[in-house]
């Protein structure tokens, strides 16, 4: 499925929000989070150039969002997003990387990916 990062939450989240009401409210990206937001005491602008997927999770689960959210935001399953906030996985593929940074709508070049022509 291709998706920009403008409509990235619409596109992951529209259809599965129907029966839910209240899931939706919890999942909305804010631009400014990956520029201005704090963690743990750090920005997560540092998190996210040393892709800390781990912390990156445990922000957004500190922000409402459920393993389930984030699973189906990210494009990973509920077992995969627990690994990586329990730090048993690290998200190292690029491929990975990419798809998270687009759907999240944080900037490539904040995670150290190269932006498409």
């Amino acid at each position: 499925m291709a998706m920009n990062a403008r409509t990235a939450t619409t596109t992951v989240f529209g259809s599965q929000c129907a029966g839910n009401p209240g899931w939706w409210a919890h999942s909305q990206v804010d631009p400014n989070w990956w520029i201005d937001g704090r963690f743990g005491g750090r920005s997560l602008a540092d998190l996210l150039r040393q892709r800390d997927i781990g912390s990156l999770f445990r922000f957004l689960k500190s922000r409402g969002w459920s393993q389930a959210t984030i699973a189906a935001a990210t494009g990973t399953t509920e077992n995969q997003v627990r690994a990586v906030i329990q730090g048993r996985q690290r998200v190292t593929s690029y491929d990975v990387l990419e798809r998270i940074a687009e759907r999240l709508s944080i900037p490539r070049g904040l995670m150290g990916l190269a932006y498409e022509q």
